[in-house]
């Protein structure tokens, strides 16, 4: 599924969360203008951000730039994708740069979703449990347990608390030292 965001008419804004100085549609703005005016911040949920492979920044009707999101950050309420534009050859930039919005739900809601054929072939991976199988997510239902499971067998001797002493243990960190101890 690629997110799809409307932009506005084109404005100046002070206190901007990414630093910029406008947002906005204007015409004959690049690809580049376009992804940074387009990247944010939106209101959408932190899991969907995270689910995304592709951003289509639509202004007046047409998409102006295609980009591969990479991660997001959150600005309160709000997100902020990370990623790049693009580049020509790319079959989901090609299919629909310069076309209409493909997101036709009549909504006035800037933050769109839409499945894209093209980017099929992109969104699929092998499952990190090691299973074989893809998916569109890091792990295929179950498999993230399966995996942590199996890490407990190998490095902890199947036990459980073991294993949790020993995050416990990584995230305290050093044990502070004692007063007259040396450094």
């Amino acid at each position: 599924m690629a997110a799809r965001f409307k932009l506005g008419s084109y404005e100046t804004v002070r206190d901007d969360p990414l630093g910029r100085s406008h947002v906005g549609f204007f015409p004959r703005m690049t690809e580049e203008e376009a992804w940074d005016a387009g990247r944010g911040v939106w209101r959408m949920s932190a899991g969907k951000a995270a689910r995304e492979k592709f951003a289509l920044i639509v202004g007046e009707g047409v998409v102006r730039a295609v980009g591969q999101v990479t991660g997001f950050a959150v600005h309160g309420d709000r997100i902020e994708l990370q990623g790049h534009v693009l580049g020509e050859g790319h079959p989901v930039r090609d299919a629909y740069l310069g076309k209409p919005d493909p997101v036709g739900t009549g909504s006035q809601n800037p933050v769109g979703y839409c499945d894209l054929p093209e980017e099929k072939q992109f969104i699929l991976s092998p499952c990190h449990c090691g299973c074989g199988l893809d998916t569109d997510r890091d792990f295929l239902p179950g498999h993230d347990v399966r995996a942590m499971q199996a890490r407990v067998r190998q490095h902890f001797g199947g036990s459980p608390l073991k294993f949790i002493q020993w995050v416990d243990d990584q995230l305290a960190g050093p044990a502070p030292k004692e007063e007259g101890q040396e450094q």
